[in-house]
């Protein structure tokens, strides 16, 4: 008898624990229209050896020289623009925590720079022309000048604490297998908010987060006080989203959208 009623127990207990993680969908009374989104472009697209970029980065920006105290900038690094300003409080938060000795090394290239780089270089070094994601305008390789980068602290801060600002440490050494990518801890790439907060926290690659979304269709998550509400859909037309005025839309580069909205409250 006493072993019915803890098990009783237990599972009320795990119930309204269950049920109180739980964050409900919200109404979705907003249809937009699609056709004006690309699926090849956007802060989530795909491209590895398998998934080739279909299209070339349109708001390329120059990284600022002086972005940040604590990191060296070459005047000729380049990324999308929607970067700059997470790079730089990424650089700044950083600089709060007393990590000092960033340098970026790359970031975007060319098809022709990416093309060359693999024939002078070979394929363990670079990959070809439109299978390499610094062609996205969206992957940066950031160094320290204290060291190798799995070995210092700017290497360590970063793997912990990019994800809060949007960046993902894309070729972790536990990934080898998913993303067919020799461990690198310099080369970081940007999805946004929450995405790149959900990786960490379910521990994907970017290839096994996009299988997540195809999967769950849409989740429902708060970061820093504001909640997101991120869909995916295959459709090419229309969607109904949350009452929102602040949402982002992003092909995979495969076949479907990721639509991110902010809720507000």
């Amino acid at each position: 008898m006493k072993k019915l009623l803890f098990a009783i127990i237990i599972a009320v207990i795990g119930y309204q624990f269950f049920t109180k993680e739980q964050v409900a969908a919200p109404d979705l009374p907003q249809t937009i229209p699609l056709e004006t989104f690309a699926i090849s472009s956007g802060d989530l697209v795909l491209v590895n050896r398998d998934t080739q970029l279909q299209q070339d980065p349109t708001n390329l920006a120059q990284i600022p020289t002086d972005i940040a105290a604590n990191v060296v900038v070459d005047s000729k690094f380049m990324l999308e623009n929607q970067v700059m300003q997470p790079l730089q409080q990424l650089f700044e938060a950083a600089q709060q925590d007393d990590i000092h000795h960033f340098i970026i090394n790359s970031a975007y290239r060319s098809g022709q720079l990416q093309q060359q780089l693999f024939e002078e270089n070979g394929a363990a070094y670079a990959l070809p022309s439109g299978f390499s994601e610094h062609q996205t305008g969206l992957s940066l390789d950031i160094g320290s000048t204290a060291g190798k980068m799995e070995n210092t602290a700017e290497g360590k801060w970063l793997e912990q604490n990019a994800p809060k600002f949007g960046f993902i440490l894309r070729y972790p050494k536990h990934k080898v297998d998913v993303t067919d990518i020799n461990y690198e801890p310099w080369h970081f790439r940007y999805v946004g908010l929450p995405h790149s907060v959900t990786m960490q926290e379910k521990d994907f690659a970017l290839e096994e987060y996009i299988s997540y979304l195809k999967k769950e269709q849409s989740y429902t998550t708060k970061v820093n006080d504001t909640t997101y509400f991120v869909q995916y859909t295959t459709n090419s037309t229309t969607v109904n989203i949350p009452n929102t005025s602040i949402f982002n839309v992003s092909g995979d580069n495969q076949n479907g959208y990721i639509i991110t909205s902010i809720i507000e409250e």
